[in-house]
């Protein structure tokens, strides 16, 4: 059988790849809708929480409950969830770099429904000569996570401590990357930085929300982080 190669005109290629790529991307770009919906119906869901040292919670929770585990309990306990998977593939200090390599290994291989990723605390040591870099390699991840049809939801890391505020150096400039990734790609974000900033304006006196360091979430810190996943999985915008 002889194959009969057809012409493509290039133009018309890259916007049938555009086109294309906007589909996909109106699919997953509002993670937080297809949360809800999941949430919403009765078949059993996979969830995978991943990035770095705080979605990881070592040391930092002590005995007590990561914010992913929290969340896993009001899915499977007050909603009645009983089958959902909750998935913790948090590892310490974990950069864009390093979790590109192992993205298969960490999201892939589950195939979830739906992937909350926290990353930018270790980037943001590499300062401004860094943040390009961020940006492209976290818009990678994105990528990598839409060709595989999965709802993501980005999270920025919560502020330290109020007295620590001028240690985080640049980590303020990384998590303003995440925030125009994530509109510049229409995926979902969950604002951890600026919801701590609020509830800390309103607060009547400063929360015990960190670990000793005043960097980290402690466990009360990681009651207020899955209170915040679980108020925008049910706000509905």
């Amino acid at each position: 059988m002889t194959l009969i190669r057809h012409s493509i005109d290039a133009r018309h290629l890259m916007m049938a790849r555009e086109a294309a790529r906007r589909e996909k991307s109106a699919n997953v770009a509002s993670g937080l809708n297809e949360a809800r919906k999941l949430l919403e119906g009765t078949r059993p869901a996979t969830w995978v929480f991943t990035g770095d040292t705080i979605v990881q919670g070592g040391g930092q929770t002590g005995a007590g409950r990561t914010f992913s585990e929290h969340f896993s309990d009001h899915a499977r306990h007050k909603l009645r969830r009983l089958l959902d998977v909750v998935i913790n593939t948090g590892v310490p200090n974990s950069r864009c770099e390093n979790f590109l390599k192992s993205i298969e290994w960490r999201v892939g291989r589950f195939a979830p429904d739906v992937a909350f990723v926290m990353l930018g605390a270790a980037d943001a040591a590499a300062g401004a000569a860094g943040r390009e870099r961020f940006r492209e390699q976290l818009v990678e991840i994105v990528d990598s996570l839409r060709e595989a049809d999965v709802a993501t939801i980005l999270q920025t890391p919560p502020t330290a401590r109020p007295d620590r505020w001028t240690d985080a150096n640049h980590l303020p400039d990384y998590v303003e990357i995440f925030r125009e990734v994530a509109d510049q790609q229409r995926i979902a974000l969950i604002d951890h930085w600026s919801l701590f900033e609020d509830r800390l304006a309103k607060a009547d006196s400063e929360p015990d929300w960190w670990s000793a360091g005043g960097l980290l979430p402690n466990v009360r810190g990681h009651v207020e982080l899955a209170r915040q996943v679980v108020d925008a999985l049910i706000t509905k915008s």
